[in-house]
């Protein structure tokens, strides 16, 4: 990646490709930084100070903090979409793609501090709903789409209904990562996580299903 020299960025005279490799950059870092401290500890300043820029060049690419906080979310919805659907394409069956996904979704879990969670919901709750609201749909439809894929494979009971399981799965995940149900100091969210899957998974797999299941597990744990 090009690295911008803080003596070089000017505000005014910046090119689009510079503007882009400064904004790819800010995400990226406010990121690592938002994730692993919470949101309403880190700073402007703080971010700025760990790119190694002026305060004045991250302005040239947001106009505040809420719209750095809305960018991040935002490309961190895109990387979820997108690891699901690159799993979907590579897995062997419905088994294997749900299996793949819980693998994805624990391990960025064990990478946020609750605090993150915690300052999303109560100093940027519009922006929290909307990112809410835009996993709701992506996944409930993913969902779906994996029930439906493993009921033609004969991994699944053929007694679903996958627009209503769909809809209990999303229905779950909201309320586990509603920390009044699950307290972050009781219980890790990957855990959390995890014991859905299962739980998840016993309920929709046939007997040929498990097996293949156990057999996919005995190859790669979840976690």
């Amino acid at each position: 990646m090009e690295t911008i020299e803080p003596t070089k960025v000017s505000p005014v005279l910046c090119s689009v490709n510079e503007l882009e490799v400064i904004e790819r950059k800010l995400i990226e870092t406010a990121t690592e930084m938002y994730m692993r401290l919470g949101i309403r500890s880190v700073s402007m300043d703080d971010v700025a100070r760990e790119m190694g820029v002026s305060k004045k060049t991250i302005y040239t690419v947001v106009d505040n903090k809420e719209e750095l906080v809305r960018k991040v979310m935002y490309q961190d919805t895109c990387k979820d979409l997108e690891v699901i659907v690159a799993n979907h394409a590579k897995s062997r069956d419905a088994i294997d793609e749900l299996l793949m996904n819980s693998r994805y979704h624990i391990r960025e879990m064990r990478n946020i501090s609750p605090t993150t969670i915690h300052d999303l919901q109560k100093y940027y709750p519009e922006i929290w709903s909307k990112e809410v609201r835009g996993h709701q749909d992506h996944f409930e439809n993913s969902i779906r789409e994996n029930l439906e894929r493993g009921m033609e494979e004969g991994l699944y009971r053929d007694d679903l209904d996958s627009a209503i399981i769909a809809k209990f799965f999303v229905a779950s995940v909201v309320m586990m990562i509603d920390r009044q149900i699950f307290p972050a100091r009781e219980r890790p969210l990957s855990e959390i996580i995890r014991q859905h899957f299962i739980y998840h998974c016993n309920g929709i797999v046939n007997q040929f299903g498990r097996d293949r299941m156990e057999q996919y597990l005995q190859q790669e744990s979840l976690d």
